[in-house]
């Protein structure tokens, strides 16, 4: 069953090549925004921990 739609679909998209460029355009799409946004958590949590240290190691009254 699962083998019958999947010619199905591949027979269609040949016949189709817009359809084609559009799917592989939206799977890369998706491929370079999960990478972004967990560029983007690694980054906030180095940021975080900085803060966190730079924080502990501040004594009120002190100037440097």
């Amino acid at each position: 069953m699962i083998e019958r739609v999947a010619s199905d679909v591949v027979s269609s998209l040949k016949d189709k090549p817009l359809a084609l460029a559009l799917v592989v355009v939206n799977v890369l799409f998706l491929a370079v925004t999960s990478y972004v946004l967990s560029s983007v958590k690694e980054s906030g949590e180095r940021r975080d921990k900085l803060l966190t240290d730079l924080v502990a190691n501040c004594k009120p009254g002190e100037r440097t």
